[in-house]
């Protein structure tokens, strides 16, 4: 498999291949109260409507009268301190981040709703839980000058992309020699790594993509279950991207199925011995960018601090990702997050229909080892 280094638009092309703007998973099932603002639509309509040059100006003059600022957020927490930080620095609003993860903050934000209270004004979370809030029309919709720098594949129904999360496997570079570093999905189901394989319980997301992968690619769907099959013998289940990478740098674990890439360089460059790259920098394995995205409430609060701080997102923001090696969703100068990656189209379109019938079958894939307590 030839492996390439693409950037930020090819990123956007591989999603536009797949089919942005689908409906979310399930959206026919749930109805939530309209919790709608006229007086949220007004200002949002009142920076909006002028000249892009001058709405950040706007929104500055009226966010520092709201005074505040409440963003619910699945960043992880060290990541989610430096941006709080940096926001507060540059505009003086006080921000309070609720930090969960984003089927929490999805479960908040309803319920939130259907008391007709909404506590949030922005939220920066997953895609499908984006999908799902944009599909129930709870966001509203940005026209701002940071929408520019996005392509329009990134563009969704009331929020756009400011990060992906890039899923392959990361190794402990101590214990896991070179010639043993797996080189492909299928390598996982080696029985080689047998006991020394981390599986994480709610990666369905990562198991739909790479059984679309193979299955658009010539295997049968016999082939596919066979090697889900072999991956879960090697396995055992640890819940938490950043639990499983602990232990993956304290040598407690040698190999993680799926980590995301930035929670593997993050490790690295605080001195753990682990890597999702080869020696030479590269990786051959099928890479998928997940678009995770910002947007704002039509019920905020506050919403010119709302507005903001989605603009700030889509500009000042991505340096900020950057420096915490998160992968942008623009071009920004020194990120080499993607560098030698061989990235290959991330299955939104199927992902936002039927996420839930794909959350099931990674269960019962995972049935045996759960039960036996690994």
């Amino acid at each position: 498999m030839r492996t390439r280094t693409c950037g930020v638009a090819c990123v956007f092309s591989l999603l536009l291949v797949t089919g942005c703007g689908a409906g979310a998973a399930d959206s026919g099932q749930i109805r939530v109260a309209d919790v709608s603002s006229q007086a949220a639509q007004k200002v949002y309509d009142d920076i909006q409507s002028r000249p892009r040059a001058q709405q950040r100006a706007k929104a500055v003059q009226l966010a520092k009268d709201e005074g505040t600022l409440k963003v619910y957020t699945s960043l992880t927490d060290n990541v989610a301190a430096v941006v709080q930080k940096k926001f507060q620095k540059q505009f003086g609003l006080k921000i309070s981040m609720f930090r969960a993860n984003s089927e929490t903050i999805l479960q908040r934000i309803f319920q939130e709703s259907q008391a007709r209270k909404l506590d949030a004004d922005a939220v920066e979370s997953d895609f499908l839980e984006m999908t799902e809030l944009g599909e129930q029309n709870i966001l509203a919709d940005y026209s701002g000058p940071g929408l520019a720098k996005v392509p329009f594949s990134g563009r969704f129904k009331g929020w756009t992309a400011d990060r992906f999360n890039v899923f392959l496997p990361a190794w402990d570079t101590d214990l896991v020699k070179s010639a043993d570093i797996p080189h492909s999905w299928e390598d996982l189901a080696d029985p080689k790594y047998r006991g020394k394989l981390t599986l994480e319980p709610t990666d369905s997301d990562w198991y739909e993509n790479v059984s679309h992968y193979w299955l658009t690619h010539g295997k049968s769907r016999q082939q596919v279950d066979a090697l889900w099959k072999g991956i879960v013998a090697n396995g055992k289940v640890t819940k938490g991207h950043t639990t499983i990478m602990s232990l993956l740098g304290a040598g407690q674990t040698p190999l993680d199925s799926m980590n995301y890439t930035y929670i593997t360089q993050q490790a690295e460059a605080k001195g753990a011995p682990v890597s999702y790259r080869l020696p030479d920098g590269t990786n051959p394995i099928p890479a998928f960018p997940r678009p995770n995205g910002v947007g704002m409430l039509k019920g905020a609060q506050h919403p010119a601090a709302a507005w903001l701080f989605y603009d700030w997102m889509l500009n000042e923001g991505q340096k900020v990702l950057v420096s915490q090696r998160m992968t942008p969703s623009t071009k920004v100068p020194g990120d080499t997050s993607l560098k030698g990656l061989n990235l290959v189209p991330f299955d939104v379109k199927t992902l936002a229909t039927s996420s839930g019938s794909w959350d099931k079958r990674y269960d019962e894939q995972l049935r045996g080892v759960l039960a036996d307590g690994s």
